[in-house]
């Protein structure tokens, strides 16, 4: 019986469930030391000295180093793109403080206590610079210099379909913003080295375990197979955990200095102001369509905070790049122009975070046409309709060059208006408004690119991002088949999904099948890292390649023992056996132990041509409360096609807990910063997480249009769900109180306001 396609138990689940999981933090050695990192308090200040001697007395302290003591190079992301500037970002900061909470000095002691309390004594001698905490600020051109740059533009990319673009009847201008939130895994980052004979091994919490190995060796001028790391559980990442940061190589700098395994835990304060950020946009948006709805042009000006530094070894390209590229959306749309802009400010840098710039691009174009429809007055579901893509145009080249692979985003949108009840909607709200309640509907169609391969990265300038991702597949002495990859889990269940895209290609049972954690030492792999929904095309395209090499060995091994063609051969459960012959057959053990070393040990890689594009439409009803301004979520659907499905319980999961961030984002989320640079929501009494409480039941509908872009048919599952939430939420926020909602997240203090409106309005009516 085939084991894709079923809901087989996560195997991951078990083990976390009986705490016997293993973190980084559960990992120790005998001597091991404890990192604990001096962060400035000041945004932007000259750094004058760094005053440890106090520091150094405390019993119990090995060392205290700064960046004159480290000396290493910075970080500096390898991009090549002319459209941008380069950002080294100081592994500890040397002469310039540009944001609170960047590292300063570390403390090295034999407790993690120790550590904490001498950091505290370190004195650090600043001269403060004004902070630069706005991008409309930043722009200015008496704006303090965040670097040594005559801008604080880092890049500016223009983009345009023509000098100028046609314009309907029907023009619309708005600002839409995006406000700054944080992934906020369950578990901070954290990672402990050790030397090992010439070089260093490495247990780190990340989802790019092939690129943190490159970068540790580059800084610390050692052999790319010196550096060992290797992945214990992972207690989420949702993106942040995809970047190389500078605590990571002074760690393993330290390690291999002082000859004793070093660990770095980060706290919950770190995470929050030293961990990237994401989001962060102000857009300008110029709408053109004519008298029925019909999009002519859209034109954008799309504005990213992307903080100090860029991310390593993404760059500052990530908001900037993404957010313009797919603003035209699923709809029909020739004439496009943008220009986008990253700005420095003093601030956490930004980062990789769930669906990476498309839920900011998704608010724009979903806010845009209700806009439209309201402009024109033509239903908002219809002006859709009128622009949507069909799915006979498919596969469609977008304005700005995005390959759409297949679907039918009308079907989409039609199923959840269906189960949404919008037909019946209008008479329901209005029933309400007259009983003194505000109910509103809104809905948002979305479409996004995921499984990046090296092609685009390259294009992009991206050249530090592999694009590509391997598999080692190994049949093992006594018939079992282990698979290493590339790609880490970081709580998305590929342990169970790996195993059953093997156990399906090469036709053996699926309990013969063992998924290990990701080494960077077993199978000479190489690759990308668990983001950006690549696992699954990526990483199942690599196990597909594998397995599809070792099937053919060991049909062709068979062959000589059973006398026959491979041709006449099949693989069943766990022995080879000749088609209609059901007592000749060989068991794949016995063919283990008598081949030749590493005939049955497999690795290949896949890079993912073009990327798969998943698409869906969200949408929901609410109820505004006019006193608090609490928006409570009475109905969610999700109606969303992420090609073949492996596992449709962890489909459901992953689907649920993107719909759940989308939700925070849209509602709740918000890093907010003061004019002097220090960030008002450095905890969780004050960066607000939505609770089991505030996330309502979802409704989830999948659609199945095939896909010849995946070598397993998938197109990622991962990120979809939040990239609608926002706009899905605020189109019906709007829808209740007839005013515009075009920044997220949605403040109770301002929809309040606008619902008692709304209310007197009505009253005033009624009179």
């Amino acid at each position: 019986m085939p084991s894709v396609g079923r809901s087989l138990p996560r195997r991951e689940d078990r083990p976390l469930l009986q705490g016997r999981g293993r973190f980084v933090d559960d990992i120790d050695f005998d001597g091991t030391l404890h990192a604990r990192f001096v962060r400035s308090s000041v945004a932007h200040a000259l750094l004058l000295g760094v005053d440890s001697e106090e520091a150094r007395a405390v019993t119990g302290v090995v060392t205290v180093v700064d960046a004159a003591e480290l000396a290493l190079p910075p970080l500096l992301p390898p991009i090549d793109n002319p459209d941008a500037l380069p950002v080294p970002r100081p592994l500890l900061a040397t002469g310039k403080i540009r944001f609170a909470g960047e590292a300063v000095a570390v403390v090295v002691a034999d407790s993690p206590y120790v550590a904490e309390d001498a950091a505290e004594l370190v004195a650090i001698d600043l001269e403060a610079l004004p902070a630069v905490t706005t991008t409309a600020q930043a722009l200015r051109d008496d704006a303090p210099r965040v670097h040594d740059q005559p801008t604080n533009v880092m890049y500016d990319k223009r983009f345009s379909t023509g000098d100028e673009l046609p314009r309907g009847p029907v023009v619309i201008h708005r600002t839409f913003s995006s406000s700054r939130q944080t992934a906020l895994p369950m578990e901070p980052r954290g990672l402990l080295a050790r030397p090992h004979g010439d070089g260093l091994e490495i247990w780190a919490s990340t989802q790019s375990p092939h690129m943190l190995a490159l970068a540790v060796a580059a800084g610390l001028g050692l052999a790319e197979d010196q550096v060992r790391v290797m992945v214990p559980d992972v207690g989420g990442g949702f993106g942040l955990k995809a970047h190389a940061y500078p605590e990571e190589l002074v760690v393993a700098a330290l390690a291999r200095r002082l000859g004793r395994p070093v660990k770095w835990v980060e706290d919950r304060a770190e995470n929050l102001t030293s961990s990237c950020h994401a989001r962060g946009q102000t857009i300008d948006v110029t709408v053109s369509a004519d008298a029925d709805g019909v999009l002519t042009s859209i034109d954008a000006d799309v504005v990213v905070d992307m903080g100090a530094y860029g991310v390593y070894a993404h760059g500052h390209l990530l908001e900037a790049g993404g957010t313009p590229s797919m603003i035209p959306g699923p709809y029909r749309l020739r004439d496009y122009r943008f220009r986008s802009r990253a700005v420095a400010t003093t601030k956490v840098p930004l980062g990789a975070y769930r669906g990476v710039g498309l839920p900011v691009a998704t608010f724009v174009h979903e806010r845009a046409m209700d806009l439209v429809a309201a402009e024109t007055g033509v239903d908002r579901a219809e002006v859709r309709r009128r622009n949507l893509l069909r799915a006979d145009e498919l596969p469609y080249t977008s304005v700005t060059g995005q390959r759409y692979d297949s679907g039918d985003y009308g079907a989409a949108l039609d199923t959840a208006l269906r189960e949404i009840r919008y037909s019946a909607f209008a008479e329901e709200q209005a029933e309400a408004l007259r009983a003194g309640r505000l109910l509103g509907l809104g809905f948002a169609v979305y479409v996004e690119y995921s499984a990046v391969g090296s092609s685009v990265f390259a294009g992009r300038g991206m050249l530090g991002l592999a694009g590509y991702d391997e598999a080692n597949v190994v049949l093992g002495p006594d018939g079992i088949v282990r698979v290493w990859t590339t790609l880490p889990s970081a709580g998305q269940g590929i342990t169970t999904t790996f195993a059953q895209l093997t156990a399906d290609e090469l036709s053996v049972d699926v309990e013969l099948v063992e998924v290990r954690p990701v080494d960077t030492a077993v199978g000479r792999l190489r690759g990308n890292g668990t983001f950006a929904s690549r696992s699954a095309v990526s990483g199942g395209g690599a196990i597909r390649v594998s397995c599809e090499e070792l099937r053919r060995r060991l049909l062709e091994d068979a062959a000589d023992v059973l006398e026959a063609s491979p041709a006449d051969l099949e693989i069943v459960s766990d022995a080879v056996r000749v088609r209609g012959a059901g007592t000749s057959s060989v068991r794949l053990v016995d063919l283990a132990a008598a081949a030749a070393p590493d005939r049955y040990d497999v690795v290949r890689r896949h890079d993912p041509e073009h990327p798969v594009y998943p698409y869906g439409a969200h949408a929901c009803r609410v109820e505004v409360d006019p006193v608090s301004g609490f928006v409570r979520i009475l109905d969610y659907v999700v109606v969303e096609d992420c090609g073949r499905i492996i596992n449709p319980r962890i489909a459901l999961g992953q689907t649920h807990g993107a719909v759940a961030q989308g939700i925070a984002g849209a509602l709740y989320e918000e890093l907010s910063y003061d004019e002097h640079g220090q960030l008002q929501t450095a905890s969780l009494m004050d960066y607000l997480v939505p609770t089991a409480s505030e996330v309502p039941p979802v409704q989830v509908e999948h659609m199945h249009v095939p896909t010849s872009a995946s070598l397993v048919g998938a197109k990622g599952v991962g990120e979809s769900g939040t990239l609608a939430p926002g706009a899905a939420l605020a189109n019906a926020v709007a829808d209740a109180l007839g005013a515009e909602c075009n920044s997220t997240p949605l403040h109770p203090t301002v929809i309040s306001d606008l619902a008692r409106a709304r209310l007197a309005r009505t009253a005033e009516g009624v009179r």
